[in-house]
């Protein structure tokens, strides 16, 4: 890539030297004769013009974070190299606000803490020394994962809401860990508390998802006193406990998210297409006593919480329920949605619809879009390792990631960044502790986001497409320090030459980062020496040009 580069740029200067020297010289004998033509112009592929004086709007660490619910089970704080990792690749920023990291409220894992047998006796032939649980019985399992207590199984009401009934150790230690790398904890509230559930005598069927009990996923006996839970929960962790200090500290927790895809009966039952009145009467009732509760603290953190729901697994639900909530103004600050899809143009057109309807509504313009789990096609890429040392999966995250924020998305969380365990084949960072391409693409999209960026307008691509789609292209600007940057994603099989120009004039990058399958994950960003303001993208690249 390089010296094809370098070669292309000596035999340019070459001919123009040669040119110059004949003519100055008058040629052999002094005789006057015409220079020799001068090269044709090189043709520009992608020709792009910068609008340096529009930020179109903020670019959010936010927008290169993670998804791991049970991250905190596996002591990712303790994996040697991990946060340091991470902070490169702009997802920790330790001390500082780095980007989110999705979390659990309860803790539901899959594929992890298998019981030996299903609730009829059934034998469970996926527990292995790895992945067996700790807990004998559902029963334990569940009172390890519960935020709320169980006693004698007797109805729940208003007056039992109190300090002695939740059990937050969980939540806390989730918390911490996302403090501890220097990541944005996002919550999600994803696990129904036996003591609330309109089921206590768990039925577990498969043997891959314990959570999948009948209890955990299934809808609260009485939606108004669970609100009242939810909302007694948030108040607990946000303005802290007892002493307020210690394990009791307050938690700055902002982003509150109703639930986890309710379309599959593992997370809710019923489903959300067989009953969509069970999953809306708890998430209508819960988002209600949310904003209650920080419409009436005095407290800061709780005034400042976000809520929102419901990471469903289709953005066609997310659109539903923007267009159903819309008339009755139920309260939400961001919609969430998750896409699994080898093609990522399938998902960042999951993106442009949801962001149709809530431009389309009445009262939700301003509402975040969450892109809350995202990636390959789960089903044949979770193991696949072959496919995670490609190019393949860096340049679905960097066109997913440039064409989202060109669509508005406030938000997104990849799945995952560490593979806790060898056969897992989606982390940025293989279970021993080497970057994958994945890595490097999030490093070059971390560039964008840092110093308080703002997206800057990119001429006649508001969408942010180049070659159908085929291409990526993300401006922003460091408010900071002044600095542009310019992510650009080719996936075709060609090269694609490019320059940009800034406040109407074309500009010489001042460092040009390229990465290519070329290019060696474990070791530091390649940066490209160039000084003109044409460059060459390699096939399959992913590259940052500063200016």
């Amino acid at each position: 890539m390089m010296t094809i580069r370098r070669s292309a740029c000596r035999s340019l200067a070459l001919a123009t030297l040669c040119a110059v020297i004949s003519y100055g010289c008058g040629g052999s004998g002094g005789s006057g004769s015409p220079p020799p033509p001068l090269p044709p112009p090189v043709t520009v592929d992608w020709d792009l013009v910068v609008e340096t004086s529009n930020v179109v709007s903020p670019l959010s660490p936010a927008l290169v974070g993670h998804y791991d619910l049970s991250g905190v089970s596996f002591d990712y704080e303790n994996v040697p190299g991990l946060i340091a990792n991470m902070s490169q690749a702009g997802f920790a920023a330790p001390g500082a606000a780095g980007a989110d990291w999705r979390i659990g409220l309860g803790r539901w894992e899959i594929s992890t803490e298998i019981l030996g047998t299903l609730t009829d006796s059934t034998l469970c032939n996926n527990a292995t020394a790895e992945n067996l649980s700790s807990f004998a019985t559902d029963l334990e399992l569940l009172a390890s994962r519960d935020w709320f207590t169980y006693t004698d199984g007797a109805p729940v009401g208003s007056a039992d809401i109190v300090d002695s009934r939740y059990a937050l150790g969980y939540a806390r230690s989730v918390i911490d860990a996302a403090a501890t790398f220097g990541a944005t904890p996002y919550m999600s509230i994803d696990l129904m508390p036996r003591a609330l559930s309109v089921n206590q005598s768990p039925n577990r069927l498969d043997c891959s998802t314990t959570f999948a009990n009948s209890v955990s996923n299934n809808q609260p006996a009485n939606p108004a006193v669970f609100a009242e839970a939810v909302a007694g929960l948030v108040q607990r962790v946000v303005e802290g406990t007892g002493a307020k200090t210690g394990t009791e500290r307050p938690s700055a927790v902002q982003y509150w998210e109703v639930w986890n895809e309710p379309e599959l009966d593992i997370f809710w039952e019923p489903t959300l297409g067989a009953d969509p009145d069970s999953f809306f009467n708890m998430a209508v009732a819960t988002l209600l006593e949310l904003d209650a509760y920080r419409s009436t603290t005095v407290d800061a953190n709780g005034q400042a919480i976000k809520i929102g729901l419901g990471s469903f697994v289709s953005a066609n639900s997310a659109v539903a329920t923007i267009q159903g909530f819309d008339p009755a103004n139920i309260p939400i600050d961001f919609i969430s949605f998750h896409g699994y899809n080898d093609d990522p143009l399938v998902i960042v057109d999951a993106i442009a619809q949801t962001a149709t309807a809530v431009q389309n509504s009445a009262n939700y313009q301003g509402v975040e879009l969450v892109l809350a789990e995202w990636g390959p096609d789960l089903a044949t890429r979770a193991g696949d390792q072959q496919y995670a040392a490609t190019m393949d999966p860096a340049l679905h995250a960097t066109t997913v990631v440039a064409l989202g924020a060109s669509l508005g998305l406030a938000r997104s969380h990849n799945a995952i960044f560490y593979d806790f365990f060898p056969v897992v084949a989606l982390g940025l960072i293989d279970n021993g502790g080497t970057p994958r391409p994945l890595y490097r693409a999030y490093e070059l999209m971390a560039k964008l986001t840092v110093g308080n960026a703002g997206r800057l307008e990119i001429t006649g691509l508001a969408d942010g497409r180049l070659d159908a789609g085929m291409g990526a292209v993300l401006a922003a600007q460091d408010a900071q320090s002044g600095t542009v940057r310019v992510l650009l994603v080719n996936r075709s099989a060609s090269s694609r030459t490019t320059r940009i120009a800034l406040g109407g004039a074309a500009a010489t990058p001042t460092q040009l980062f390229v990465f290519d399958a070329s290019s060696n994950p474990a070791n530091s960003l390649p940066i490209v020496p160039t000084s003109n303001a044409t460059f060459v993208l390699p096939p399959r690249s992913i590259a940052v040009a500063e200016f």
